[in-house]
């Protein structure tokens, strides 16, 4: 069954809150807060628990891991290892990172060198680094799909999950991030389920947005949120509904509440019209 989660822009850490928000939006899955202090911490997780919200993604974002300049290339590891040890700490369901590219300072250039052989198994070295360092037992440590980093395809995804080949390493699905060609953009429906297929039983979570593309004489494909662009929700809502175990559908990339409201009334209007049913908060 799927959880749906989103932003809830409470804005401020305060359990009862949190929860009521999520129980009106109809959200059983949640961005796991960054919460420093111990006792605000277990307050979170006892309500979240309480409700049947999962904490669902602990972000690790946009942190390169493949920085040319060494210095830097180790504190970004050093950040990504603690986030997945907070992650962990918290029972989130995954801690999610990005592919590296070649460059220093920034993230997400594009490069030739960015799905080189060495690439990869740099990336597999580095991932593999981190998970036996930290050793998750209730935590993912997940990939988001891109286009100009790895992974890009289902197929090298699955190819690093036989790689790394660790219990504590997942799949974090945002097919709209790897819907980068004409084709895939107007055959999306065939390629949502090509991923879910693919990817099945490693997939953790996922990404709920959506795209449009341009009329011009090269491609262009922009990001949009959930319901306002041509992916087929029908297919790709039916497709993760299939999966024998519970997956968490994200809402992202959204202007403020009222949108993340747009969003949902989309998402619960194409599962119902699919028979597939969100699994709701407790209470």
């Amino acid at each position: 069954m799927i959880r749906l989660g989103g932003p809830v822009y409470a804005g401020a850490n305060d359990p009862a809150e949190l929860i009521r928000r999520h129980r009106e939006l109809g959200f059983s899955a949640a961005f796991c807060p960054g919460v420093e202090d111990a006792g605000r911490r277990r307050e979170l997780i006892a309500a979240f628990a309480e409700a049947d919200i999962v904490l669902a993604e602990v972000g690790a974002y946009c942190i390169n891991i493949l920085d040319t300049d060494p210095v830097i290339q180790r504190r970004n590891i050093a950040t990504i290892t603690e986030r997945l040890r907070y992650a962990e700490a918290m029972g989130a369901g995954c801690c999610v990172m990005h592919g590296g590219s070649i460059q220093t300072g920034g993230w997400g250039q594009g490069s030739a060198e960015n799905f080189s052989q060495a690439t990869f198994e740099r990336t597999v070295g580095i991932v593999q680094g981190i998970l036996d360092d930290v050793r998750p037992q209730r935590t993912k440590l997940v990939l988001e799909t891109e286009s100009y980093l790895l992974p890009d395809s289902p197929q090298v995804y699955l190819e690093l999950l036989e790689a790394i080949d660790r219990p504590g390493f997942g799949v974090h699905l945002d097919p709209i991030n790897i819907t980068n060609t004409p084709r895939r953009f107007f055959m999306n429906g065939d390629f949502m389920r090509e991923c879910v297929q693919t990817l099945a039983s490693h997939i953790v979570s996922a990404h709920a947005k959506d795209a449009v593309i341009r009329k011009a004489a090269t491609v262009h494909i922009d990001e949009v949120p959930a319901g306002k662009g041509q992916l087929d929700y029908d297919a790709y809502l039916t497709a993760l509904d299939g999966l024998d175990h519970d997956v968490t559908l994200m809402i992202e990339h959204i202007s403020g509440a009222d949108e993340c409201r747009e969003c949902r009334d989309f998402l619960f209007a194409r599962a119902a019209a699919n028979g597939v049913q969100f699994r709701p908060p407790a209470g």
